[in-house]
């Protein structure tokens, strides 16, 4: 019989291999390759050594039948290109590795075909557990919930889902961005978000309308289609803006933020003297602009590092049933005072 090593055709090797080459059991073997029991440092690089040399490659999907688990998470997300979701998703990475996790991201570029796809992909490898921004509210998800595999919502919720939840109150931090407009002296205000559908900006309007309607002020906000790649329609919003004649704007997160710097720069309007700006997302770039603009920042890489331990939790424990939804604090970065003129 030809040896792994020199056999013209491609095999994996078998873990008795690797312990008859290193020289000790197939349960020594196990216990390095799952760190289920402290092994002599000596014969743990013994046992790496057998794996290195043999290309020794442990079958996941057997460990999954055997119901050890793959000791592989999912996370599925919508827009790798979103600050929040890349600061999110390093966090996730960083502590899944030091639960003893793999990771495997998948992007879904806010397509819910795509999003369900991904989800069949990561099911049929047998993933331990998901943590996921949902694209489509309106779906079920059957077959996620059918798998009985554990799965965290990060940032955007599925109504009356049996999904455990982890972000930030929406609705209460843009009703908090409001204010901080009109306590600055701003009455004409406007809200621009996009896709109603989605969660986030469906709630961060909410908070602005009640913010607003509190004052017995108008509502007036605008509800963007999105462009080719992700991009809000910047000529919608320019429209708008001159249209509307606003005095202050409300951004739902740094990607309008920034289509409307570029229709506000068409309009030769400046920032705080003709308009007010404060924006969801307190990306690195808004430190620079000549008025800086104040922002909420959301808690990335907590709500990441929440969502994974939460997750863990429910893969050791998959009796739990009860759902849980928890909020983290948002904060509102101030900038320099950009209040309207006179």
């Amino acid at each position: 019989m030809d040896h792994p090593m020199t056999s013209g055709k491609t095999r994996n090797s078998t873990m008795k291999e690797v312990a008859r080459q290193a020289g000790v059991s197939v349960s020594t073997v196990s216990h390095v390759i799952n760190k289920t029991r402290n092994v002599e440092r000596e014969t743990e690089e013994k046992v790496l050594k057998a794996i290195i040399e043999l290309n020794f490659k442990p079958n996941i999907l057997a460990r999954s039948l055997k119901g050890k688990g793959t000791k592989t998470i999912g996370v599925l997300i919508s827009d790798i290109r979103d600050t929040f979701f890349s600061d999110a998703v390093k966090s996730v990475e960083s502590e899944a590795n030091d639960e003893g996790y793999n990771v495997i991201l998948c992007d879904a570029e806010g397509d819910y075909q795509k999003e369900a796809e991904y989800i069949d992909i990561l099911l049929r490898k047998g993933i331990d557990g998901l943590i996921f921004a949902p694209v489509d509210r309106g779906g079920m998800y059957e077959e996620l919930i059918r798998s009985k595999v554990p799965a965290v919502q990060i940032d955007r919720r599925i109504d009356g889902s049996q999904f455990d939840f982890v972000g930030i109150d929406n609705l209460k931090s843009a009703e908090h961005a409001t204010v901080h407009l009109l306590d600055h002296g701003f009455k004409k205000i406007g809200f621009v978000g996009y896709e109603r559908r989605y969660y986030t900006m469906e709630m961060r309007l909410k908070g602005y309308e009640k913010a607003v309607s509190d004052r017995g002020l108008e509502r007036k906000s605008l509800i963007t289609s999105r462009g080719h790649g992700g991009t809000i329609i910047k000529n919608e919003i320019k429209n708008w803006l001159f249209r509307e004649k606003m005095e202050a704007v409300l951004c739902g997160n740094d990607d309008i933020c920034f289509e409307t710097l570029l229709a506000l720069e068409e309009l030769e309007l400046g920032i705080p003297d003709d308009i007010g700006i404060v924006t969801f997302d307190d990306v690195k770039w808004l430190q620079f602009l000549k008025c800086p603009i104040s922002a909420i920042r959301q808690p990335a890489g907590e709500i990441g590092s929440v969502s994974l331990h939460l997750l863990v939790e429910r893969i050791k424990n998959k009796k739990e049933t009860k759902t849980r939804v928890i909020l983290l604090e948002a904060a509102l970065v101030e900038r320099k005072s950009c209040g309207p003129p006179g």
